[in-house]
């Protein structure tokens, strides 16, 4: 057999016995994705978060426990492909970041990002 023959068999059928269908799309407002988990978790604060305290909120409001490394991840993912201006800095004079997300005006919502593109 040749390189190309090795090639793995797969059936569809059964693949998804058993497990809770995922989103097709991840929207913001979504708390069935971990992007919509972050994401509301965090804008509903009224404080600056570390990555543990975020995943505790994560927890106590939709009984899901997301990583930190998974919500790191989520919040570059809100900052290059959502629009969404999060603000980081260092709490005191540790390495540890901690997180919110910037308050808009009155009047002033976040970029369409597919109007941005046209």
């Amino acid at each position: 057999m040749g390189n190309h023959e090795h090639q793995a068999f797969t059936t569809t059928a059964g693949a998804n016995v058993g497990r809770t269908p995922r989103p097709r799309r991840a929207t913001l407002d979504n708390p069935a994705s971990q992007l919509g988990r972050t994401y509301l978790a965090l804008s509903e604060s009224r404080s600056w978060l570390m990555l543990h305290e975020l995943a505790a909120e994560i927890l106590a409001r939709f009984d899901r426990l997301d990583s930190e490394a998974a919500i790191s991840a989520r919040l570059r993912d809100l900052r290059r492909h959502h629009g969404v201006r999060v603000e980081s800095r260092r709490r005191g004079g540790s390495a540890a970041h901690e997180y919110r997300l910037l308050r808009l005006t009155q009047g002033k919502s976040q970029p369409d990002m597919l109007e941005a593109l046209q």
